[in-house]
């Protein structure tokens, strides 16, 4: 299954963190249409939506965190939460994910992320749903254990004390879909650890800091070993 399970020696106990890769990154593919970059379906497109918040992961960027999760993708269940056009999902997708379950709220960007998953034919292990990726839909809908959890919300969500604090409350929420050696990614513009993103329930979170308003915090298990 090309999995890293238990035992798997990533970083210090209580939890093994995913492998540590050097996060300083160049910008220069800023502006890119996004796409796959690895997998069954690498090199192909991904449709996006002009005039909206929508903020894909660059390439670099997503190889990074890939790299971070390698061995923890192939054969597992992922989440993806604000999932936008697929980025993260549908990259999930075509490196050998076993399902993808992907939430995203806005009808255009909702459109986009669909036409995605079609145009992939990915339909067999991606699920696109629409609804608010801070209810209780992700819950219920995902299958159960979820190994990776992304979560990446607008960052003006992020800046903002009383809404940062609601995705907080999510990523508690969604660690209970997480199997023991599962990791949840939460991107955000703020520093850590001058801004307290702690998960009560969840190791961590360990930052890769990518550029200056870009970081990916990594939580797991604080029973993993």
């Amino acid at each position: 299954m090309g999995a890293c399970r238990r035992g798997c020696s990533f970083g210090e106990s209580p939890v093994s963190w995913p492998s540590r890769v050097d996060a300083e990154l160049p910008e220069k593919d800023a502006a890119a249409m996004p796409r796959i970059i690895a997998g069954t379906h690498r090199s192909r497109t991904l449709e996006t939506v002009e005039g909206t918040t929508t903020r894909p992961y660059t390439d670099r960027v997503k190889e990074s965190v890939y790299n971070i999760l390698q061995g923890h993708i192939e054969g597992f269940n992922v989440l993806d939460l604000f999932a936008g056009i697929g980025t993260m999902g549908l990259e999930a997708a075509s490196r050998g994910a076993a399902s993808v379950v992907m939430v995203e709220r806005d009808r255009r960007v909702f459109a986009a992320l669909e036409r995605n998953v079609e145009m992939l034919g990915a339909g067999d292990v991606a699920v696109a749903l629409q609804g608010d990726a801070l209810s209780t839909l992700p819950i219920l809908r995902s299958p159960r254990p979820v190994h990776v959890i992304f979560v990446d919300p607008p960052y003006a969500m992020m800046v903002d004390e009383r809404a940062r604090a609601k995705v907080l409350e999510q990523v508690h929420r969604v660690s209970e879909l997480l199997d023991e050696d599962g990791f949840i990614l939460l991107r955000t513009p703020l520093p850590h650890p001058k801004t307290d993103h702690s998960v009560e329930g969840l190791a961590g979170p360990e930052a890769r800091v990518y550029k200056k308003q870009e970081t990916v915090l990594i939580y797991g298990r604080e029973s993993a070993t």
